[in-house]
């Protein structure tokens, strides 16, 4: 059986290898240089920080977009190694003689997802790995690790990801037994959960710390920290709209001096926000979630498999 697997799989495991390879010294290259510029940029001048913001990344645009298109590994292996796994043997009609033969349906499948699921788990681990690493200057010199791609294709989260993406496609195999209604569903269903996850549930894996400040701008969060939504509020409580009512005592007021007097007026700003000691809980707990939607996943589409006619 294992001879079996690696050669029906073998092509795949050479593709993923050789494409590694590549992102790895693409990744190696440029993450080397970067950091070397941006710590003899630091010694020189430790504010560094906002002189070299527009100009550190000159002519990487290229590998930037790359690390950001890992972002789509999870999908890609769900899809397209994960669904049809299972869909296919119904697909093509070789179910009845892949199932009947000597090698009990049990054993295919436990040989089928130990290799596919280890196997886009490992890949995942090591692109993940990697962009973590090459992001440590992107990181130190814009001090975020919550907004855009770098949450999501950094550390755990995007292991947690392909688990559940992988876990999903072979569910919707064993659902639909059709490989492409199976890659659709794939699709769709990681594309819903994810964004409903990352939109309507991580900002509340903690809660959110608040803090109070004058009518104007707030800069006093400290670097690295997620800016969930800043409120001005009236002198009321009152979260004022898009349309804001200026007191008379500062409609003559000049444009340096009116926030200053909107805080005297009574207006403040209430900014919510999630502090960088809350990255390493918010990472364990949203992996922990997609893991744990993984392992239902796989449970069905096992008992599904397992209790299908052939």
């Amino acid at each position: 059986m294992t001879w079996l697997v690696w050669r029906q799989h073998r092509a795949q495991v050479a593709w993923a290898a050789g494409a590694l390879a590549v992102f790895a010294a693409a990744i190696a290259i440029t993450g080397v240089h970067m950091a070397d510029l941006y710590g003899a940029a630091v010694r020189d001048d430790g504010s560094a920080g906002p002189r070299l913001l527009d100009h550190l990344f000159d002519g990487y645009g290229a590998i930037i977009d790359t690390v950001h298109l890992t972002l789509l590994l999870p999908v890609v292996l769900g899809a397209f190694v994960a669904a049809p796994l299972i869909a296919r043997e119904a697909d093509l009609a070789t179910d009845a003689l892949v199932w009947t033969q000597s090698v009990t349906r049990r054993r295919w499948l436990a040989a089928k997802l130990a290799a596919v699921v280890g196997g886009c788990v490992a890949l995942a681990a090591g692109v993940s790995a990697l962009v973590t690493w090459w992001s440590g200057t992107p990181n130190a010199l814009g001090g975020d690790r919550f907004h855009g791609a770098q949450f999501d294709t950094q550390n755990l989260t995007p292991v947690a990801f392909t688990l559940f993406a992988v876990a999903l496609g072979l569910a919707a195999g064993a659902a639909l037994r059709r490989t492409l209604p199976a890659v659709v569903a794939t699709v769709v269903g990681y594309v819903a959960v994810r964004m409903a996850v990352g939109i309507f549930v991580r900002p509340h894996w903690l809660a959110p710390l608040h803090r109070t400040g004058g009518a104007g701008p707030d800069a006093r969060l400290r670097s690295g920290s997620w800016l969930v939504k800043s409120d001005l509020l009236d002198p009321s409580g009152h979260a004022v709209g898009v349309r804001l009512a200026v007191p008379r005592s500062c409609a003559r007021v000049s444009a340096q001096a009116i926030d200053g007097c909107m805080t005297r007026a009574g207006f403040r700003t209430v900014i919510t926000y999630h502090p960088p000691g809350h990255y390493w809980p918010m990472q364990l707990a949203e992996s922990g979630l997609f893991v744990a939607l993984a392992a239902g996943l796989l449970a069905f589409a096992v008992v599904r498999t397992l209790r299908a006619e052939p």
